[in-house]
């Protein structure tokens, strides 16, 4: 199918205002930052997704840590009950306490990457949900995921992804680990698709380095512009 824009979110990509006290709350310390920020921050998605200069291809980028504010989840979202809502206050064994007249600001942070969305989509666009995700989670190395409703992708268009990654090597899940995909509020219908992918797909293991090639594999990266230049044709 042939998409009338393509928008790229990236919500998690960034570290940026963790030291920021107007913002943060959190305890940073060593361990904090080795078993929480380097884990779950969504590392070089700008490498994978980014560089596209055709006005029908757009990158939305939250320049926040998510652990300032997770700028993907739901207004009233489930996780709230657990601390994780739209602004975390308990994560894996931490505890964040943010003063009630700093949490006007920084949900207005939320409500500007939600606008923003909004600004650049359009009727009949494709919303590409940039994301990667730990090794440990799973030996998935491509998660494809999309919600079960208005939204969801063309069945060409989930095969085309589908057929890309394992075509070239890569095991798949649809749906798996994570599933799902953003779906900002706005008067007219595109469609929303997520791709995930594993951390060890493209990075040094240990390390933040991007990994050098696999000669036996195509690129993950070229094999996203290949995926993106199918989708805007």
């Amino acid at each position: 199918m042939q998409y009338n824009r393509i928008v790229l979110n990236e919500p998690h990509a960034s570290i940026e205002g963790l030291y920021d006290e107007r913002l943060s709350f959190w305890n940073i310390d060593e361990n904090f930052v080795n078993d929480i920020v380097l884990k779950w921050t969504d590392w070089h998605t700008d490498y994978l997704f980014h560089g596209y200069r055709k006005e029908t291809i757009r990158t939305v980028r939250f320049p926040y840590s998510r652990f300032i504010v997770d700028a993907e989840r739901l207004w009233n979202d489930p996780l709230e009950a657990q601390g994780q809502g739209i602004l975390y206050k308990q994560f894996d064994g931490y505890t964040r306490c943010i003063p009630q007249e700093y949490e006007e600001r920084l949900l207005n942070l939320w409500h500007h990457h939600q606008e923003r969305l909004r600004n650049n989509l359009c009727p009949d666009a494709l919303l590409l949900d940039c994301h990667s995700f730990p090794s440990e989670l799973s030996d998935i190395d491509i998660c494809i995921g999309y919600n079960e409703d208005w939204s969801k992708p063309d069945k060409e268009t989930i095969e085309l992804a589908v057929n890309l990654f394992e075509d070239n090597g890569y095991r798949v899940g649809v749906n798996e680990p994570y599933s799902n995909s953003e779906t900002p509020d706005c008067p007219f219908l595109y469609q929303s698709m997520m791709l995930e992918v594993n951390k060890k797909v493209y990075m040094e293991p240990g390390s933040l380095r991007i990994k050098q090639s696999d000669s036996n594999k195509s690129s993950v990266r070229d094999l996203i512009n290949q995926l993106l230049s199918e989708l805007d044709k």
